[in-house]
């Protein structure tokens, strides 16, 4: 085994920088052969990608060196919540205190670093703080380390950073100076790619119970247009993810819109999956983008967050043409309030009058799946409604299936039935149970029409 290469004498090695530079040293000169060299080499490389079995390697061969070779156990406190020789590793070869933050539960969901400031941190919905304030070199180094791990570019030519870190299955945010004052870092991790419809249902706080977990599947079975709303992080992305993996990977094929690859379901769901999104700086325009949505003979359209009128535009056009099932998800509280919403960003792409928009509407969302989140971290679905055209007031309605008494907790269900032609559609061209459909009062049909 390799000493390093000019290592410090044990009395200099007083304080955290000091230590961090001969673990630095040690690690770069390891080997005694040209293969060892190579194998730490491959190593750091894939600590500093935020490989987790690559840092558990650096941790033991820091420890063995510092307790063995040098006789220096380290005790310094180089991160919290960490051991001395975690912190020398994640301070080193890692990602610093992201990683700190990371593991300190599966259940982390956001991490938000800023100079000079606590480090913040959403766990189960819940925003918690980190008494550690990172200085702006340190940040510095990070959003560096992190913008290789991205295979990006970011400096202050390019002071705005949205990429993906796949070793976190995470989504990176970064700015810097002079787009933002403070260099700020933002990793949103999505916690619960591998959970299912039966996993928010009996997680500590479920989503939903077993009855509105029926009714969402056989939305998905029954190919029907889904429109998911709910405030920021209610799990807008998280239930259509657990919608989607409900699809047959044998007979669907799907297209996915967002504005930024997020849900990367195609590494989670064995089935043909085209993913898109907005790259008009490259010179695709977006109506060129959403032209393609129809060119992939999808059965299934799902356009990750309705933000622009062309997005809206393009989940109603859709709903209403070329497709089985469109899902999409839009920022809006109140599921009364969301065909207004659409309606809205709809006619300023170009509507002809309100009541055509909202006529289109009617027809190309069957279902309002409406999410809200609590101070208590507790995401659920507070009510289901479905769509319907008023020919009387010449407008487009949502009418509750089922909502959740606040009060009791309990899901109260109103016992509208679904028309004759939904349930038609969602049991003929699509394979939902109408004994299920009888089952939750649904319908009253006793065959299929």
């Amino acid at each position: 085994m390799k000493r390093a290469a000019y290592p410090l004498p044990i009395g200099e090695l007083h304080d955290p920088d000091a230590l961090k530079q001969a673990a630095r040293d040690y690690l770069n000169n390891y080997g005694s052969s040209r293969e060892e060299r190579l194998e730490m080499q491959r190593i750091l490389t894939l600590a500093e990608q935020g490989d987790k079995e690559s840092h558990r390697a650096i941790i033991l061969r820091l420890q063995h060196y510092f307790e063995e070779v040098l006789r220096r156990p380290v005790t310094e406190k180089i991160l919290p919540h960490v051991n001395a020789y975690e912190g020398l590793t994640y301070a080193t070869y890692g990602w610093g205190i992201l990683d700190v933050v990371l593991q300190l539960s599966p259940w982390v969901e956001e991490v938000r670093i800023s100079a000079d400031k606590p480090v913040s941190y959403l766990e189960q919905g819940k925003k918690k703080f980190l008494p550690y304030r990172p200085t702006l070199k340190e940040v510095e180094i990070l959003q560096q380390k992190l913008t290789n791990a991205a295979g990006l570019t970011f400096n202050e030519k390019k002071p705005r950073l949205s990429g993906y870190l796949d070793s976190l299955k995470a989504r990176l945010t970064m700015f810097t100076f002079p787009y933002s004052r403070v260099p700020t870092i933002i990793v949103r991790r999505f916690t619960t790619v591998s959970f299912s419809l039966d996993d928010l249902r009996r997680q500590p706080l479920p989503a939903f119970d077993e009855k509105v977990q029926l009714l969402i599947e056989q939305q998905v079975y029954g190919r029907g247009n889904v429109l998911v709303i709910g405030p920021m992080a209610a799990g807008k992305t998280t239930l259509m993810i657990c919608m989607l993996k409900l699809k047959n990977p044998e007979t669907e094929y799907i297209t996915i819109y967002e504005s930024e690859h997020e849900m990367r379901f195609g590494d989670i769901w064995p089935g043909e999956v085209i993913e898109l999104q907005n790259v008009e700086e490259i010179g695709i325009e977006l109506a060129h983008c959403f032209k393609d949505l129809y060119r992939t003979t999808a059965n299934t359209i799902l356009i990750g967050e309705i933000r622009e009128p062309i997005e809206a535009y393009h989940f109603i056009n859709a709903g209403i043409r070329g497709t089985d099932a469109t899902i999409g998800a839009l920022h809006e509280r109140f599921p009364h309030q969301a065909l207004n919403d659409l309606t809205d960003l709809v006619y300023q792409y170009g509507g002809r009058s309100i009541e055509l928009t909202q006529e289109r509407i009617s027809r190309a969302v069957n279902f309002v799946n409406s999410l809200k989140f609590r101070n208590n971290g507790h995401r659920f679905i507070d009510a289901i409604h479905v769509t319907e055209w008023n020919a009387l007031m010449q407008r487009a309605e949502s009418v509750p299936l089922v909502h959740k008494n606040l009060a009791t907790g309990e899901y109260e269900w109103t016992g509208k039935h679904l028309s004759g032609e939904l349930v038609e559609y969602m049991c003929g061209m699509g394979h939902a149970d109408l004994g299920v459909l009888k089952a939750l009062g649904l319908t009253d049909i006793g065959r299929q029409l």
